[in-house]
């Protein structure tokens, strides 16, 4: 890597600082409004290290994006308290749009056995370091995609999240004869029972 890799203006500093605060706090808020105007119009997600090779797409759609990390089986569970807490990080240029951060990670989770949110049933930390995506647009830094790469996570991690039925993603063919990609549907799996080991 170039040493004027790491080379951005102060103003671009505390833009990215900004966005980057606001991607977890919107997350841990449940803000999906304050979330919606701080990300890109396209990200590339790459969950592959942390799920499976399904979960990646080089270019998902902003709207896309918001219906899985608000979905009841994700983030938008309320039963799901989490604080996704920054540590060290530095900045890569790739371009005047273009600039990948590395984050340190702690993200906490707690399930609750209600949306009253009085009694936790279960407890999740995990610890990453996360690759972001940032593009500029309009002028101002955007959140596009992200890349996290756990290194370990504590107490049943695995157990905190509904989960999501992995969509189909199919294509559409307009009457001009060009595929176009359909809205991906991201539908949360069935909320424990009570008494059930989540």
């Amino acid at each position: 890597m170039a040493a004027n890799n790491l080379s951005i203006s102060f103003e671009d500093y505390l833009q990215l600082e900004k966005c980057a605060f606001n991607w977890g706090d919107s997350y841990d808020a449940k803000d999906w409004d304050r979330l919606r105007a701080i990300i890109a119009p396209t990200l590339r997600i790459d969950y592959r290290l942390v799920m499976d090779d399904r979960w990646f797409w080089p270019e998902m759609q902003a709207d896309d994006f918001l219906a899985m990390i608000s979905s009841e089986g994700f983030l938008g569970d309320p039963c799901v308290k989490t604080q996704h807490l920054l540590g060290a990080h530095w900045w890569e240029r790739v371009s005047e749009t273009e600039v990948i951060g590395h984050h340190q990670l702690r993200a906490a989770h707690l399930r609750y056995t209600d949306a009253s949110r009085t009694t936790v049933s279960k407890r999740g930390h995990g610890h990453a370091t996360n690759t972001h995506y940032y593009r500029k647009v309009d002028g101002a830094w955007k959140f596009a995609g992200i890349r996290p790469l756990v290194r370990w996570n504590e107490w049943d991690f695995e157990h905190i999240f509904r989960g999501l039925e992995f969509p189909d993603e199919t294509t559409t063919t307009s009457s001009n004869g060009e595929g176009q990609q359909q809205k991906l549907q991201f539908k949360a799996l069935p909320a424990p029972e009570v008494g059930d080991v989540v």
